[in-house]
């Protein structure tokens, strides 16, 4: 009797086991990710000159998002592998990089938006966007799509992590608010 009730609990804990596990990937990335655009911004006030953040992504387990810090506002490439190359992404002279490596290949990146030309930079004064119209959303998801985070920075700098509906949010953050789209004349 022992045995099946102790069974039946693994079987029954097996669903929330699983649940914990994903919620857990999915704000251990966004977090990352936050981590990385806030080191990136501080940079850029701490050495006066301006960092570039650049993104690129061709489906969920194929994305990278990178920074420079060469004050010219020129982006670098996150798909580079050598070091030496003039537009590898690098802080202080050290890589600068995320991608779906770093991420244990989770396919946690379900998509990437902003600027029209995928980059940003931070001004080194007061470390707002240089184009103050531009904004970053980046949305994560878990293997299953149950749970969901949304990474939002907007043009002051601000990270802002929330999930995108009820029905997907992760427990300890918020409900992301409502962003009125402009309406075309």
């Amino acid at each position: 009797m022992t045995v099946v009730l102790l069974a039946v609990s693994f079987v029954l804990a097996i669903p929330s086991f699983r649940d914990l596990v994903e919620k857990r990937q999915v704000t251990y990335g966004a977090e990352q990710l936050a981590s990385f655009i806030n080191t990136a911004q501080g940079v850029a006030m701490k050495t006066n000159q301006q960092v570039t953040v650049k993104w690129f992504r061709t489906d969920d387990d194929d994305w990278c998002i990178g920074a420079i810090d060469r004050g010219d506002a020129n982006p670098c490439d996150c798909r580079l592998t050598n070091f030496d190359d003039v537009d590898f992404c690098k802080i202080d002279g050290r890589a600068y990089v995320l991608d779906n490596s770093n991420a244990g290949d989770l396919d946690l990146v379900h998509s990437i938006e902003g600027a029209e030309d995928d980059d940003y930079t931070f001004d080194p004064i007061r470390g707002l966007f240089t184009n103050l119209s531009e904004s970053l959303t980046m949305e994560l998801r878990s293997q299953s799509e149950e749970f969901r985070l949304n990474l939002m920075v907007n043009n002051t700098g601000r990270v802002t992590l929330c999930s995108d509906e009820a029905d997907y949010s992760v427990p300890g953050y918020a409900i992301c608010p409502l962003v009125e789209e402009e309406e075309s004349s």
